[in-house]
Parts: structure tokens; sequence; C-alpha cells
């Protein structure tokens, strides 16, 4: 009975019949457009007294610019808590640790209280009148561990923010509270499995964990690479329960440097046959080459324009969904790879609603459950129902008929 109800709870918020005050009723769509205004994301550590909170803004947009904006957070009990408009902080330019090529960095501390599970960040362009709010988890699931290190920049004291490392970048890491540690790095290939279509309910096949066969120590702020493409879990070396995953990818991750690699992501579009014919082939480039022409009756334009768009969503989705594994594998990625952005996103403590349109008219909703993952990480499990194979197959059809979904 909890579940319907927080279901219903989000299913009613996108309709707006909720105060825009509680993030339950809040659109946070404009977190999976990569060509939104601005770009923003977060990483946070924490101990058993204080909560450290880093985010990064990027200005995506030539005609804004930062005295545009506004920043101010609050920190709530729940998704459906008032917001404390007496307990708001502003974030301006004393918050500012590091700026980039139009990119800012802020950063701010607080002393952690039972009673608080949420930071709401509120993102107020004044130039324009309009306003962005998400979400900030403090506590999210009861076994997950308080993390207080993070991975940071090389040469910069702020943290790595990409889901993901790719093999020639070098990283540090860094216990924020000033504690100095020691740190085990131990990981497994990236063999996870492509996520199944939405109305699949069969169990995906299992996949081995096939084990790295090096194991990394580091210290406190020392440089360090990694040596091979997996998913590594990062442990205090005196707290080995205490994890920090992390998807460690070749150098040209999210572009693909092999075709036997840029034929993966077909398997969402292509049938059982084809996507064998094409991995089987001889000359795999020929293959690949072979069935987006085909596809398009031989169309240049249309063939160019399938490849730049469905990879264009492969290289979103590897910032955006990134976990133990590709962004685009997994269920969240599989279903923006697909529909693209959602048209409306609602989330409360376990679970996302993405809202899409349909060309009928009607909407076509994905709800998505909220799991622990390995390493500390969180995931996002797709409810699927065998409601959603027509939308799933007309969708499908779009971009083998050219009709690019974009």
């Amino acid at each position: 009975m909890k579940r319907l109800i927080i279901l219903g709870l989000l299913v009613f918020s996108s309709f707006g019949l909720f105060s825009q005050s509680r993030m339950t009723s809040v659109d946070i769509s404009f977190l999976y457009n990569q060509n939104h205004e601005f770009l923003v994301d977060y990483r946070l550590a924490q101990n058993e007294k204080q909560v450290q909170v880093y985010v990064r803004f990027i200005l995506n947009s030539g005609i804004v610019k930062i005295s545009d904006y506004e920043l101010t957070y609050d920190v709530r009990s729940s998704y459906i808590d008032e917001r404390h408009v007496s307990a708001t902080k502003r974030l301006d330019s004393t918050s500012v640790i590091a700026t980039g090529f139009r990119e800012f960095v802020y950063a701010f501390v607080f002393e952690k209280k039972p009673d608080q599970n949420l930071i709401v960040l509120e993102i107020n362009n004044i130039a324009r009148g309009k306003n962005f709010i998400f979400d900030i988890p403090i506590s999210v699931k009861e076994d997950l561990k308080n993390q207080p290190f993070m991975i940071f920049e090389e040469k910069r004291d702020v943290p790595y923010f990409s889901k993901f490392i790719n093999l020639d970048q070098t990283v540090r890491l860094v216990n924020v509270f000033g504690n100095e540690g020691k740190y085990e790095i131990k990981g497994v290939l990236n063999n996870k499995s492509v996520a199944l279509p939405p109305f699949d309910n069969s169990e995906p096949n299992a996949t081995s964990k096939i084990e790295i066969d090096t194991l990394y120590g580091a210290i406190e702020a020392e440089p360090f690479k990694f040596s091979t493409p997996g998913f590594y879990e990062i442990n205090e070396a005196s707290d080995p329960d205490n994890k920090l995953g992390i998807l460690v990818t070749d150098a040209f991750y999210p572009y693909f440097d092999r075709y036997d690699n840029m034929v993966q992501p077909l398997i969402f579009i292509t049938t059982t046959d084809e996507f064998k014919t094409i991995r089987q082939a001889n000359d795999v480039r020929d293959a690949f080459e072979g069935f987006v022409m085909n596809r398009f009756s031989g169309s240049s334009k249309m063939s160019q324009d399938f490849v730049k768009y469905y990879y264009k969503r492969i290289r979103d989705a590897a910032h955006l969904f990134t976990t133990n594994k590709e962004g685009w594998k997994t269920d969240r990625g599989m279903v923006y790879q697909i529909y693209g952005n959602p048209l409306q996103a609602f989330r409360n403590e376990n679970t996302e609603l993405w809202v899409f349109a349909s060309p009928n008219g009607n909407r076509t909703r994905f709800i998505f459950d909220l799991i622990s993952g390995e390493g500390n990480l969180l995931e996002y499990q797709l409810i699927r129902g065998n409601k959603y194979k027509e939308s799933w197959m007309d969708a499908v059809t779009s971009w083998r008929s050219g009709k690019i979904i974009e």
C-alpha cells in the first residue's frame, strides 16, 4: 500500500497538483537535457558530524552569463517537506572554490542533524524569470554508508565530477574532512549485460565477475592512473565496507575507436538476426555501414543523420547514467536512447517517473525504482510491463525508418 501511495504522488505530480515547494512536484527533466542553458552536477561527502557538498555549474549557452543566476539551497527532512524559507542560504562568489571555461564549482558544508535527509538546490535565472530546482539526497538507503572520501582531479582541489574515468586521466583520493588515509582499489572486468526492453520481464542473464588481476594501493592525495578498463571499488583500508565505485573506460569513451564496439548499441533497434549478422561479419565496418545504408534506401543524408543523432544519445547517456556499466546499457539509459529527453521527470526518495508525449496525444510513463548498487552507487531499475510493447515498437520503427527522434 505504501508503494502505491508513493507512485500515486508522483503520477499526480505530473499534472502539477502539488505545491512547487515540494520536491515530489518539481519537474527535473531539465537535468537530462544536455542542450539546456546550464548543466549542473554535485558530489557529496559526509561523516558522522558534517556534510560537505560540491556543486559544478556550467554555462551551456552563449546567451547566458553567471550574473544571470542566483543559487540558493535549503535542507529538508523529506521530499514532501515544505521549503524552509527562513533556512535558505545563498551560494555566491564567496562559495566558489574553482572556475574553468564557463564553469563554476561551489562548495558548502554544514553540521549534520538526524532529521536532515535532503538538500534542495534552487537555480533562479533572474534575468529571464526562470526557476529550476533539483534534489541532493543526504540519506538515501540504509545500507549505504557515509562516504567521507572522494575522487579528486589531479591538479585542482575539486572533485572529479565525471561518472567515469578514462584511462589517460590522473586522479587522487581525498578525505574531504582532513583525515589522511590509505586506500585499496580492486576491479572486475566490465562485462555487464545490456538492459532488456521495457516490456520484457524475463530475468537478465547474470554475468560472472571476472576480477582484474591487479590490486592497487593509494595514499591520501597521491596522483595515480588506472591501467585496465573495468569497474573498480575503492575502500579505505581501515574500513573495507566503506566503498566508492567508479567505471574506468578506454581513452576514447564515450566515443568509439572500433566498429565492433560501435555495433553494440544497435541491439535496441535491430532484429535478432540483423544484430547477429553484423556482429559475426568478417568485415564489421562494412556490415555496419551496409545496415545503415540499407535501412534508409541508400540515402546518404538520412544515414548520416541516423549516426549523428543515435550516437549522440550514446555520448549523452554516458555523462548522465553511467554506473557500473556504460550509461546506454542501464535502464534509464535504454529509455533515453530510444525516447530521448523526457517531457517531464519527477522524483522522490524511492522512485523516479519519466513522462513522454505519444504520437496519439496520450502520455507514456516510465517508473524506475531506486536500488543500491555496487560500490555504494545508486541505480534506477525500470518497472517493466507488457503495456510498453506498442510504444517501444513505434519508437524503434521511427528510428529504423529515418524519422529521427531528437
